[in-house]
């Protein structure tokens, strides 16, 4: 069994959770599950190089998952008094800071086994909560360095490291392709908290009490069955393009492309997100070749009359005519 953990670093509840994790394992012993931690981004727009949070105060809202109408001072009393309760000190976070490098390190350390990888998620969020800007390539490296990892892709004299989609990873790096397809997979999944505790499909959001840790693991669903890799990808590009996400739903496909080029069901999904992104040529060329291949398909004709229509092409009403007149019932 596994228990994946979506989280984020600067996240003072999942540091909470982590220890209540750790005394819910416990109490299973040999029954306990495998842990998986898995990236979660509370701040997806925090910059490579970090502000201090003295200067951006609303930061720190974001961090603690504040909304509305809650007093940030006495959540962060809360934390205070949770934290201490669980043996840790009290956190005191210095800056806002991007996190997607420190979730590339975590992944990659998932390969040296889970103690290695919770090992690592311990030393960045202790780092963190006291305070340590931990976007600072210099931090990663030694992080990277002490437990084997993959030293932290930086740029020139640049003091951090890359935040999340800008410039400075290649997106077909093999642990920047891990790292946003678990982020991705969660965003597919409806994940919005950290902490997440998922087992089998059943998701226990917080930093929940022992006991309920316990009885989520151990009431956990069956295992779904386990399915093939092109199909999972494709249903998982479907949730992120149900999601209003076509670049990750192109993302997600992209390892498909060698095998599978010209299945009529990724080339479809292909068209689909490249039309959701505004992609609108690249889009028209790939549905003309569909409908080419399925002229009896109102729904291409519809999606290629739509591509058409935004491009100012006057082929539009024809396409979307053929469409109307192939499929009455769902004008």
């Amino acid at each position: 069994m596994i228990i994946e953990v979506y989280f984020d670093v600067v996240c003072p509840w999942t540091w909470v959770g982590k220890r209540r994790l750790e005394a819910a394992l416990a109490v299973l012993g040999e029954a306990a599950p495998t842990v998986r931690w898995l990236p979660y981004l509370l701040d997806p727009t925090a910059p490579r190089q970090s502000i201090s949070l003295a200067e951006n105060p609303e930061a720190e809202a974001a961090q603690l998952q504040s909304v509305p109408g809650f007093n940030v001072d006495l959540l962060k009393q809360r934390v205070a008094q949770l934290a201490g309760a669980e043996g840790l000190p009290t956190p005191v976070p210095a800056c806002r800071v991007s996190t997607w490098a420190a979730h590339r390190l975590i992944q990659d350390a998932a390969d040296q086994g889970p103690q290695v990888q919770s090992a690592v998620v311990e030393e960045i969020m202790a780092a963190h909560f006291s305070g340590t800007d931990i976007n600072r390539l210099d931090f990663l490296g030694a992080v990277a360095a002490r437990f084997g990892l993959r030293p932290p892709a930086g740029a020139g004299d640049a003091s951090h490291a890359p935040a999340y989609l800008e410039p400075g990873f290649d997106p077909q790096d093999p642990g920047e392709r891990a790292t946003r397809e678990a982020y991705w997979a969660g965003r597919a999944r409806d994940i919005a908290s950290s902490p997440t505790f998922v087992v089998h499909g059943a998701a226990l959001v917080g930093a929940q009490p022992v006991e309920t840790l316990v009885n989520h693991i151990t009431s956990a669903p069956a295992l779904p069955r386990e399915l093939p890799d092109e199909v999972r990808r494709i249903r998982l590009a479907e949730a992120l393009l149900d999601r209003r996400d076509p670049h990750g739903c192109l993302y997600v496909l992209a390892p498909l492309r060698q095998e599978h080029d010209g299945d009529p069901n990724l080339e479809i999904l292909t068209a689909r997100a490249l039309l959701a992104s505004a992609s609108l040529r690249p889009a028209r060329d790939k549905l003309a070749k569909l409908v080419e291949r399925y002229p009896g398909d109102a729904y291409l004709h519809g999606l290629l009359g739509r591509a058409l229509k935004r491009l100012g092409d006057p082929e539009a009403k024809a396409h979307l005519a053929i469409a109307g007149a192939l499929a009455p019932d769902e004008e």
